[in-house]
């Protein structure tokens, strides 16, 4: 099974990469864990932060 954490996000480079280190990579029962974040037209460096931070997928 694998689990996707989707995370919505507007502006938010100052807190991203902490959201996105605390998720969980490993869960038992679960095959495999992604971070898919879904940015809603930031100005700032959000979409930066999130590749940074190893977001498996940036919209």
């Amino acid at each position: 099974m694998k689990l996707i954490v989707t995370i919505p996000c507007l502006n938010e480079e100052e807190n991203l990469g902490d959201v996105i280190r605390e998720v969980p990579r490993t869960i038992p029962g679960i095959d495999q864990v992604e971070v898919l974040i879904m940015n809603d037209g930031s100005t700032d460096r959000t979409v930066e932060v999130a590749k940074e931070a190893g977001a498996d997928y940036v919209f």
